[in-house]
Order: C-alpha cells, then sequence, then structure tokens
C-alpha cells in the first residue's frame, strides 16, 4: 500500500554474466579461512582475527590495516593492489574462463527456525538513483564512501557485491534458481557466524539468457550496499572523464550484485536497536511526561527478560512501537504513538514518508523533538548507536555508557519496497538483512 501514492512505471535493470575471480580451490582447500563478512561489520579485533587466520585471507584486500610508514604514495590502498595482483599471478585468486551467473545460497538459524536464502551473482548495469530502475532506501554518510573510491581506484575492482532485492510475486525466478542447483555446488563451507555458504556457476549460456529474460522489468531494491552503489557511481564518472571516454559499453558502467527475490522465504530483517546518551537536565519523570503528550506509555516493569519485554513489544501491536528501557530506574516502557496530529505537524515538512516508520517516528518525534538530540550534527554522531544484540544493548545501558535503549521492530519488506519506489530514504540503520553476504566468494575486475 503507498498510503495514496502512485506506484512509478518501471523499465527493465541490465543484468549479465562475467568472468569472476575466485580462490583457486587447489591451492586454497579450507574457503571458510580466506573469506570474511563486509568490512563495516568487523570489529578491530575481528581485524587482526582474520589477518592470522590465513595469509591470504581476503581482510588484506577489502579491510587492509594501516602500517607504520605508511603515507600517501603507499597506504592500505595500494597494498591491497599488490595483494590482489600478486594473488592473480600466483594463482592463488583465478579468473573464471568463461563469463557466468553464480547461484549463491545461505542456509542459516533464525529463532529456532531454519532458512535458505537464495539469489544470484551477477553484473548489474549502473543507473543513477534519480532516474532508471535501481532504488536505494536508506541515507548514507560520506566517511564510507571516500574509503570505498580509493579502493576502487586502487585495486579497480568490486571486491564484495552490493546485496539487491527484486519483485518476483509468482516466484518464478526462485523456481528456475532451484532447477539450476540439483548439482554439486563450486563451494560448500561454514562461516565464523556458523551460516552453510553454498555457490554454483552457471555457464550455460541458454540458461543464463532465460535468466536474464526472466529478470526483464525488474526493478532493483538496494537492500545492503549503499554507499559501494554510489562509490561505483563516482568511479564510473571520474574514470570516464579522465580517459575522455564518452560512449561504449565498459566493465566500469556495471557493479556486481547479488539479487535475491522479495518472496524468497529465507529473505529475513532483523531489528537494530538504538541506545542513547547526551540527554542533559532530563529527569524520568520529565521525559514521561512529554512522551504521554503524544505516545501512549505502558509501564512494562523493572528487571524484565529480554524474552519478557520482546513479547509485549510484539503482543497485540499493529503499528509503530517501540519498548524504552531506562538504565538508572532499571525500568521497561512500551510506547506507541496516539498523537496523528502531533505526527502530522512533526512530519508534514521534514521526511513525511516516515510517518508511518517505527524508526520515523523514533527518530523525528523522540530521539529530535523531545531530546532535542540532531543525531547528525558532528557534536551528536556518537549521541545515537545502533546495536543488533538485546542482551548487549542492555549491558551498554547498565554500566551507565548510555541513558535509554530503544528496542525496535524489524522493518517489513513491503515497508522498504514502499520508501524506496518513490525514492526516498529511511531512517539510518532502519534495516538489518540477516545474514550478511560473504565478502571473498567472488571478485569483478573492472579492467
Amino acid at each position: 500500500m503507498l498510503h495514496g501514492r502512485k506506484a512509478p512505471s518501471f523499465a527493465m535493470a541490465i543484468i549479465k554474466p562475467f568472468q569472476g575471480i575466485r580462490y583457486n580451490s587447489s591451492l586454497i582447500k579450507d574457503i571458510s579461512s580466506v573469506v570474511t563478512p563486509p568490512y563495516d561489520v568487523i570489529s578491530p579485533q575481528e581485524q587482526d582475527g582474520y589477518y592470522q587466520k590465513h595469509p591470504n585471507n581476503i581482510i588484506r584486500i577489502d579491510f587492509g590495516k594501516e602500517l607504520p610508514g605508511d603515507s600517501e604514495q603507499v597506504n592500505k590502498y595500494t597494498h591491497a593492489a599488490e595483494f590482489l595482483s600478486e594473488w592473480t599471478k600466483a594463482g592463488i585468486l583465478k579468473r573464471e574462463d568463461t563469463p557466468a551467473i553464480y547461484i549463491y545460497d545461505q542456509e542459516f538459524t533464525s529463532k529456532d527456525k531454519r532458512f535458505v536464502r537464495r539469489g544470484f551473482v551477477s553484473l548489474v548495469k549502473l543507473e543513477p538513483f534519480d532516474k532508471g530502475h535501481i532504488y536505494p532506501h536508506e541515507q548514507t554518510l560520506s566517511g564510507p564512501k571516500v574509503d570505498r573510491l580509493k579502493l576502487m581506484q586502487s585495486c579497480h575492482a568490486n571486491l564484495s557485491s552490493i546485496f539487491a532485492l527484486f519483485p518476483d510475486e509468482n516466484s518464478a525466478i526462485d523456481t528456475y534458481l532451484s532447477k539450476t542447483t540439483n548439482t554439486k555446488p563450486e563451494l560448500d563451507f561454514v562461516d565464523n557466524s556458523g551460516v552453510k555458504n553454498k555457490l554454483w556457476v552457471l555457464k550455460d549460456r541458454e540458461a543464463v539468457r532465460t535468466l536474464s529474460t526472466l529478470m526483464k522489468e525488474k526493478p532493483l531494491f538496494i537492500a545492503d550496499g549503499h554507499h559501494r552503489y554510489e562509490t561505483a557511481l563516482v568511479y564510473q564518472e571520474q574514470t570516464r572523464r579522465a580517459n575522455g571516454w564518452t560512449g561504449g559499453d565498459l566493465p566500469l558502467d556495471y557493479v556486481m550484485m547479488v539479487c535475491v527475490s522479495m518472496n524468497n522465504p529465507g529473505l529475513q530483517i532483523l531489528p537494530t536497536h538504538r541506545l542513547v546518551q547526551n540527554i542533559k537536565n532530563y529527569p524520568l519523570d520529565t521525559l514521561l511526561t512529554s512522551l504521554k503528550e503524544s505516545f501512549h506509555v505502558e509501564c512494562i516493569g523493572k528487571g524484565c527478560s529480554v524474552d519478557e519485554f520482546l513479547f509485549a513489544l510484539n503482543k497485540g501491536t499493529k503499528g509503530p512501537a517501540f519498548i524504552m528501557y531506562a538504565g538508572k530506574e532499571d525500568t521497561y516502557y512500551k510506547l506507541q504513538p496516539n498523537n496523528a496530529n502531533m505526527i502530522e505537524t512533526v512530519f508534514t515538512n521534514n521526511h513525511p514518508e516516515w510517518k508511518h516508520l517505527d524508526a520515523g517516528i523514533l527518530h523525528g518525534m523522540i530521539v529530535e523533538k523531545i531530546l532535542g538530540i540532531n543525531a547528525t550534527h558532528g557534536n551528536n554522531k556518537n549521541a545515537v548507536i545502533y546495536v543488533k544484540d538485546e542482551k548487549e544493548a542492555l549491558s551498554q545501558v547498565k554500566a551507565g555508557y548510555y541513558q535509554l535503549a530503544f528496542f525496535m521492530k524489524p522493518t517489513l519488506i513491503e515497508q522498504v519496497k514502499e520508501i524506496a519506489m518513490t525514492r526516498k530514504v529511511m531512517p539510518p540503520k532502519s534495516t538489518y538483512f540477516y545474514p550478511k553476504l560473504i565478502t571473498g566468494i567472488v571478485i569483478n575486475s573492472l579492467r
């Protein structure tokens, strides 16, 4: 439902096979020892661990360390390019002999249920976000884009895939993909988080053509990798301009993506919770009084378990809602907006599309309006942080590092589609697609 807004018509996203670069299985016997999660979820301690795990771990290329003596001319980006070149020459990394599309499964457990998320890895033709058939849904920050651009300029490669979703109402594409995976996969390994990853290499030209035909007129919605997509656009524009390339169909006009059906039963979105600090002179009683002007406030109790407050959050709840935990008082409150006029006032001229989103209500009405925190302002950039694990969030508040925790419900896939179709964006960290794609199973050279 688009709340009265007309859905735009779609053109087709252009996909095509490519000669991926993969670890040579005759030299690398245990693929799990050389791959990692996405760079932006790796802690410094985990980075050290991946460095120690294997001398050819992809961490050295995709998320290398800054070393003593590094400079503008010699640094982690130039080191990455050297590793990529040296490993390719040594046969550790090997380019596919013919173009292929890669079928990618991730088997995992969530809430005691077993799921399989299936997608395919291909190249997708780049399109600006303000037109075309590729849609973002999340705000981006400048810092990660600068880092990823320097890495791309040095390595001239897509080192990891962007995660994209497409509508597949009759599951025609998922059904077709299942027909291509009745052989033994080329890769089959369990990663550090316990997720089983499988990869099939689809080289048959007719099969690739069929998949491309099925994807005609399918829009793509970026689920994860907004920074890398925008970086690919900048790299494309800068490289074409620097070389005077004005036409043709070049490798830099495409980006590597994992494409997954919105109807795939393994497509899971988990919540990302918020921790808040820097609330000055705001006793709980005053906060609760302010909240009650726009929210139904229900005290859940003191010392609740995670299961207890999550049950309260989801029990009979329709529309936006969240649990607020006040650490100093060790008390939990369920908050549900009940002042439609206030919602309209807050959002009429500022992200009106957020008024139907839990994260939008939280950020627009509570964090900014009631607590007076502009989380995008330089002085407040750490005032709100994002945490996946409920127990970790509680421990941070109980230890006094943060004053409040807000526990969220997961964003619905329909909400992602709705926001993206109108070319609007959600608040930061509104979605957490689980599991994360693995970096290092396929690389795409832009040369």
